[in-house]
């Protein structure tokens, strides 16, 4: 015969299991959310990174598409690559302000069009790009390596640094601010162990819109740019 205490024994042993089954199952919801969560973490910090990297090979894209038209003399498309309050500055002839600004200089270099005879090689190396972590600016270092002339009258090389910013709008990347140093410019008959032609200046027929940010003068004199970036090992 079952007696009553073996009864109430038995029930409270259903109501233990039962007790520690709803733990359990509480606990295991509770780490499945828990799992969800950081699981839904961190593919947004993936998708996060994997942004930042398409955003910075868009970017690479714009200056190398700046170099392009550039060696063409395309200066309507090169214009088109700049930010409605963008601005330029090449060498030391001061700061153009606006779309329509940069056009006039750009236009001021030589007419629209490359014609025969023409030479305006511009390459573009060793590009160093940080996109900021809210995806909405970036700035970026580059080396680059010029030749210009005309046939059988004039041919100069050059070279310098670029260090420029860069804007997101409406998810398209724009030229901010592009700011040209010059290193060395030589007529390419000397070479610059011989001749070392001095930096630009502003020109009286082309008025900048500002002054010069920084003026400085080129090979055989030396000047660094500032870095936009830290050391990569040292963080200084």
């Amino acid at each position: 015969m079952i007696s009553k205490n073996s009864i109430a024994t038995s029930i409270a042993l259903v109501l233990t299991a039962a007790g520690s089954a709803y733990v359990a199952s509480a606990q295991s919801t509770q780490n499945a959310a828990q799992a969800l969560t950081a699981a839904r973490e961190q593919a947004a910090a993936v998708e996060h990174k994997v942004q930042l990297l398409e955003d910075e090979n868009a970017i690479e894209n714009l200056q190398r598409s700046y170099g392009f038209f550039v060696d063409k003399a395309m200066w309507r498309e090169t214009a088109d690559l700049f930010a409605d309050d963008a601005t330029l500055e090449i060498g030391g002839r001061g700061v153009f302000v606006g779309k329509q600004r940069i056009l006039e200089y750009l236009t001021w270099l030589v007419p629209q069009g490359l014609t025969p005879g023409n030479l305006f090689e511009h390459m573009q190396l060793q590009p160093i790009v940080d996109v900021a972590p809210d995806g909405n600016t970036a700035q970026g270092r580059w080396r680059f390596f010029a030749q210009v002339g005309e046939y059988q009258k004039t041919g100069i090389l050059g070279m310098g640094t670029y260090e420029n910013d860069y804007v997101k709008q409406d998810g398209v990347w724009k030229i901010k601010t592009l700011h040209a140093y010059f290193r060395m410019y030589t007529p390419y008959a000397d070479g610059w162990a011989k001749t070392a032609m001095p930096n630009t200046k502003p020109e009286k027929d082309l008025p900048p819109d500002r002054p010069p940010t920084v003026v400085h003068e080129q090979y055989p004199a030396t000047y660094v740019p500032d870095y936009h970036y830290k050391n990569p090992v040292t963080g200084k």
